[in-house]
C-alpha cells in the first residue's frame, strides 16, 4: 500500500494522553517532552516517518483534534 499522506501533530492542541501513540500499527508515534528527564510538557511527535503506513489511525482516537493528515511533506 502506498502512503498518501503523513500524520501532523498541533503541539498546541496535543495533551500528551498517548492515545495517538497506543494506536499506531506500526508505532512511529513516540511522547516527547519539551525538557529532559521527562520534564515539561509532552506531546506526541512522529519519529519515524519513513515507517508510518498513513493509516490515520492516530486521528481517529485523538479526542482532542490534535492530529491531522497532510500530504506532501
Amino acid at each position: 500500500m502506498r502512503r498518501t499522506a503523513l500524520p501532523l501533530v498541533d503541539p498546541d492542541r496535543c495533551t500528551g494522553c498517548g492515545r495517538c501513540v497506543a494506536a499506531c500499527p506500526p508505532h512511529v508515534l513516540w511522547l516527547e517532552t519539551e525538557k529532559p528527564n521527562g520534564m515539561g510538557d509532552k506531546h506526541a511527535v512522529l519519529h519515524d516517518e519513513p515507517g508510518c503506513t498513513g493509516c490515520a489511525k492516530c486521528v481517529v482516537v485523538c479526542p482532542f483534534e490534535a492530529v491531522s493528515m497532510v500530504r506532501g511533506r
